[in-house]
């Protein structure tokens, strides 16, 4: 191979040049990774947890102030600021190769493997952040209802009310709307956006959600040019993303019916915080030659080619997110192509 230095490694360089492709695939696939608070993990820190900061708000100052006597100085208030700790873990997957590949163009197969790690290395990192979102505790019941199972039996959809309520939800507990997001490119920055609160959703939903009055679709923008990635509308002060990987959850009714329940995320800023795979170290490829594995291959018959990542999640503010919860009035019955996969 003509990547491979002497000792059957690849160059800094090669390598270098391939995590920034695995990293390009990955984060132009990332939903929930565009609104949370991001946190680095420092190179060689070894550490498994991150942490992040939130702030408490100071009540408003409604004591007229004394006229000055040379003692009644006002007491300073003080900034009560609360550091959140999570878990972070790491991540990866690999596969083999035969030298046989090797007899061809390794280089465009090379290529090939590392972009079907790349959707892979997404989808789980972004279900990892979807996962933490799921727990949280702020739940809107879908159409008036009071638990999942109400949702079920009374066969409701998200409606305009709804919308109402968690935008109502968001302002009386103080949630900030976004000016800015994450940018959906390699680079550690942010773009500047319209502001309103986010709500990401699965397909199913922004079908229901096309049907509320007041919903106006992406193409319809005045600004369509500045859309977010994977934007599909608006309703009320909220801009719908649409996510694929947000599938529903199985619930059994009353009548022992199995029907999915469609959630949804709808939040203000800074309500949760991600570890971003931006940046040194944050997601790296593992490609090991043939011959590289030593004693273990003394034929040099395979080589192979993998992912490594460290992530993590946290809900900082269980007022500023919200879930609703829904089933939806079209669905598609067909199994996603990447669960055929049997080994």
């Amino acid at each position: 191979m003509a990547v491979q230095g002497t000792s059957g490694k690849l160059s800094a360089k090669i390598l270098a040049v391939y995590d920034r492709k695995l990293l390009s695939r990955v984060v132009a696939t990332q939903v929930f990774d565009m609104f949370g608070q991001t946190k680095s993990i420092p190179a060689g820190s070894n550490t498994k947890t991150a942490f992040a900061y939130r702030y408490k708000n100071i009540l408003p100052a409604t004591t007229p102030l004394a006229e000055y006597n040379g003692s009644n100085i006002k007491a300073e208030n003080k900034i009560v600021r609360e550091e959140v700790t999570y878990s972070v873990g790491h991540y990866g997957d690999y596969i083999k190769y035969s030298d046989e590949l090797d007899l061809y163009d390794l280089d465009n197969i090379t290529a090939s493997f590392l972009d079907i790690l790349g959707d892979q290395a997404s989808l789980t990192i972004d279900t990892i952040r979807r996962d933490v979102l799921r727990g949280g505790t702020n739940v809107v019941y879908a159409d008036g209802g009071t638990t999942r199972l109400s949702v079920v039996d009374g066969n409701k959809i998200v409606t305009e009310n709804d919308i109402k309520i968690m935008q109502i939800k968001l302002k009386n507990q103080g949630a900030t709307k976004f000016k800015k997001v994450i940018t959906g490119t390699t680079n550690v920055g942010t773009q500047p956006i319209r502001s309103a609160f986010m709500g990401i959703v699965a397909p199913e939903q922004t079908e229901d959600l096309r049907g509320l009055t007041g919903w106006k679709n992406v193409e319809t923008y005045a600004d369509y040019g500045k859309a977010i990635e994977n934007e599909v509308g608006s309703i009320g002060d909220f801009r719908v993303i649409e996510s694929t990987n947000n599938a529903p959850v199985v619930q059994v009714g009353t009548d022992t019916f199995n029907q999915n329940v469609y959630l949804g995320y709808w939040m203000g800023e800074n309500a949760y915080a991600t570890v971003t795979l931006r940046g040194k170290q944050g997601i790296q490829t593992k490609v090991k030659p043939l011959g590289s594995a030593g004693a273990s291959d003394p034929l040099d018959q395979f080589g192979t080619i993998g992912w490594k990542a460290i992530t993590g999640c946290a809900i900082l503010n269980e007022a500023w997110l919200i879930r609703t919860e829904s089933v939806a009035s079209i669905e598609d019955t067909t199994a996603k192509h990447y669960y055929d996969y049997t080994v």
